[in-house]
C-alpha cells in the first residue's frame, strides 16, 4: 500500500526524523540484502519506519518504545484502530482537559493511548512527559491555540492508514520494552526470515536538554552501554544522533562503523567531507558507502 510520506504518523515529535528517511533509504539501498524486517527500538513517532513502509523500501517493521504511553498508542493503532478513532473524536480539546490528562494515571491500554495522543497533539513541541505547557499558553492568547494541531479528520486518516498496514502484516508487533529487550525479542522474528535481512534503526533520546524533552531520558551510562552493545553485535544497524561530543567519542574512528553527517536539507555526506550545517549524524555498520555513488538529490 503506497501512502503519502508526509501524512503517515499520527504523532508529532521534537526533531522528527521524517525528513531523514531519504538519507536512511540511501544506506539501505546501497547494502544487500534489502531488509525483510526493520526494527525500531526507540520508535516515538515511528516516522522512519512508516516512511520506509510507505515507499516499500522495507517489507515489514517492528515498533517498540520504553515509554508505556507511546507503546500503548501504537498497540491500539495497530490492533484496534477504528475504536481508537471513535474515542479520539469524542475528546474535548481545552486547557482544562489538558490539565486533566496531564494529571491522569491511566491503567487501560486505550486510556494510555488517548493520553499519549492528546498530550502529544496539544503540548508545545509534542512533548508528552517533559516540562512543556499547552500550545498557546494557559491564557490562550497566542495566534496558535491548543487545538491548532488537533485536526481530528487528519489524525483519524493517519491512524486508519497505519492500522491498515498492520492488518496487511506490514507491522508485525508493538513492544513496550527497553532497547535490550527489543533486540532480543526481534531476534525471534528475524529467525523467521533471513537474519541477514534484518536492520535495526536506533534513535535514542537526545542528549542536549534531555530532561526537558523526555519523561524517560538516557543518561551517559545508557549512551555508553548502547554503544558497547552496537560495537560488538553482528546484527546490521543504523543509529541517528545529535552530534554531541559524547556520541562522537563512543563511535568515531572504529574501523567497522561508518559515520555520515546529515545536513539541514537532509542529504548525506561522508564524515571526512567539508563541514556542513546541521548537528545530526548517522552511524552504521552497513559496509557499503552510498556517498561514493553518484549523489541523488534528496
Amino acid at each position: 500500500m503506497q501512502l503519502p510520506l508526509a501524512s503517515m504518523s499520527p504523532l508529532r515529535y521534537p526533531g522528527s526524523k521524517r525528513k531523514m528517511v531519504p538519507a536512511i533509504r540511501q544506506l539501505i539501498d546501497a547494502n544487500e540484502p534489502p531488509p525483510e524486517l526493520f526494527v525500531e527500538p526507540f520508535c516515538g513517532g515511528a516516522s522512519v519506519s512508516l516512511g520506509l513502509l510507505a515507499q516499500d523500501a522495507v517489507e515489514r517493521v517492528l515498533l517498540a518504545d520504553l515509554d508505556p504511553l507511546v507503546a500503548a498508542f501504537w498497540y491500539e493503532v495497530t490492533t484496534k484502530g477504528e475504536a481508537l478513532v471513535k474515542d479520539m473524536r469524542k475528546l474535548e480539546v481545552t486547557v482544562d482537559e489538558w490539565d486533566r490528562w496531564r494529571k491522569m494515571r491511566p491503567r487501560s491500554s486505550r486510556s494510555k493511548a488517548l493520553k499519549c495522543l492528546f498530550l502529544n497533539r496539544t503540548t508545545f513541541s509534542g512533548i508528552i512527559g517533559g516540562r512543556a505547557g499547552p500550545i498557546g499558553g494557559r491564557a490562550q492568547e497566542s495566534e496558535y491555540t491548543i487545538d491548532c494541531r488537533f485536526n481530528k479528520d487528519a489524525i483519524a486518516e493517519r491512524i486508519l492508514n497505519v492500522h491498515r498496514l498492520a492488518k496487511e502484516g506490514r507491522i508485525v508487533d508493538v513492544l513496550s520494552s527497553r532497547w535490550q529487550g527489543t533486540l532480543d525479542h526481534a531476534g525471534w522474528y528475524a529467525a523467521e526470515y533471513n537474519p541477514k535481512a534484518t536492520i535495526f534503526y536506533l534513535d535514542p533520546p537526545y542528549i542536549e536538554k534531555a530532561d526537558r524533552l523526555y519523561e524517560l531520558a538516557f543518561d551517559e551510562f545508557d549512551h555508553r552501554q548502547l554503544a558497547e552493545h552496537l560495537r560488538g553485535t553482528t546484527h546490521r544497524w543504523i543509529l541517528s544522533y545529535d552530534a554531541e561530543p559524547l556520541v562522537l567519542r563512543c563511535y568515531r574512528g572504529l574501523g567497522d562503523i561508518h559515520e555520515y553527517r546529515v545536513v539541514h536539507h537532509y542529504t548525506m555526506t561522508g564524515a571526512r567531507s567539508s563541514p556542513v550545517p546541521g548537528r545530526e549524524v548517522l552511524f552504521t555498520n552497513l559496509p557499503n558507502d552510498p556517498t561514493r555513488r553518484e549523489r541523488t538529490a534528496l
